[in-house]
């Protein structure tokens, strides 16, 4: 029996938003704590523009005249669209509508999250201790997934979450991967310039990453090294790999399910995808057009997106029928 749309829509947006969430309070951390690594050749405009790109805000770059007035409203604006609280109100709002569908469990703890971000007094907690705020913001989002996995059955509503975080993420990491690796920082194979040195390991802090691949290859940060590592990757939870892997699982889940059949479009898209992910070299593909590649990785997922809603959320009714 098929989930109704309605309730499939509003799991996955919970998902994604609360993932969103989670990820801008990480890089603006790790923007942060980057002013203690400053190198004498980086300068503050230049790593306020990678932050502005990495959130996907461009469109209001111009109207930046303090950067932390900026900070604090990505971090506590309830208006602003970008916000890490008004991602956690979304999501919550999404739960709330099909509270029924989730364990109790996950609704408290997101309620919770919702709770604390909600009655924080931004000047104080910018003033004293931002990071810890940052660091509850990914605690509460840890644990949240946790929750889910531990108290929800793992049925459709499930995969539904499962899909939003993984969609979410990979279309993050894409992001990342476009603003600090550019085509000329490959040819560096030793001796990087002391800012490129600092914004691959902000770059590899910003996924959670940084421990992870020096336990791969070394600290010794390099850039080849870093897109194989985020790309190709099957073992780390944010890479590209990694996340297409586990869409496809749970689509092929969700087609078994509902009776439908692994071989239609939304299937066969995000397991050319996996394909990819699975067999590309990193030499090739700076060989061929990195830029090119991170592009049909955005397509390929944005792809997925529109075909999952045309199949599960947003589909025909003679089609249902």
């Amino acid at each position: 029996m098929s989930m109704l749309s309605r309730v499939a829509d509003n799991l996955y947006w919970m998902s994604r938003y609360l993932e969103r969430a989670e990820h801008t309070a990480r890089i603006v951390d790790v923007h942060l704590n980057t002013l203690l690594d400053l190198a004498p050749g980086m300068v503050e405009k230049q790593r306020l523009d990678w932050l502005i790109k990495s959130l996907k805000l461009t469109d209001t770059a111009d109207q930046i005249t303090d950067e932390d007035d900026f900070l604090k409203q990505i971090t506590f604006g309830a208006e602003s669209p970008g916000s890490i609280i008004s991602a956690i109100i979304t999501a919550r709002e999404n739960a709330r509508q099909v509270r029924e569908q989730i364990s109790s469990e996950m609704w408290t703890q997101l309620n919770q999250l919702y709770l604390s971000v909600h009655g924080t007094d931004a000047d104080s907690v910018w003033v004293d201790r931002p990071h810890e705020f940052y660091v509850a913001i990914k605690e509460g989002s840890h644990l949240f997934q946790g929750i889910t996995d531990a108290t929800m059955n793992h049925d459709q509503g499930w995969h539904f979450i499962q899909i939003g975080r993984y969609m979410e993420r990979i279309t993050n990491l894409v992001t990342l991967l476009e603003v600090h690796l550019r085509a000329t920082d490959f040819t560096q194979a030793n001796g990087h310039r002391d800012e490129h040195y600092f914004e691959l390991v902000a770059l590899l802090k910003s996924v959670s990453a940084f421990e992870a691949y020096c336990k791969v290859y070394n600290p010794n940060v390099q850039s080849v090294h870093s897109a194989e590592f985020l790309l190709f990757n099957a073992e780390f939870p944010r890479s590209a790999r990694f996340c297409v892997e586990m869409l496809q699982r749970s689509l092929d889940a969700l087609a078994d399910v509902t009776l439908r059949q692994k071989t239609m479009r939304l299937n066969r898209v995000a397991g050319r995808l996996r394909s990819a992910l699975s067999y590309d070299d990193i030499d090739e593909v700076i060989e061929n057009d990195y830029y090119a590649y991170l592009a049909n990785i955005k397509q390929q997922t944005y792809r997925i997106h529109d075909t999952l809603f045309d199949t599960y959320i947003t589909y025909a009714i003679d089609a249902a029928l």
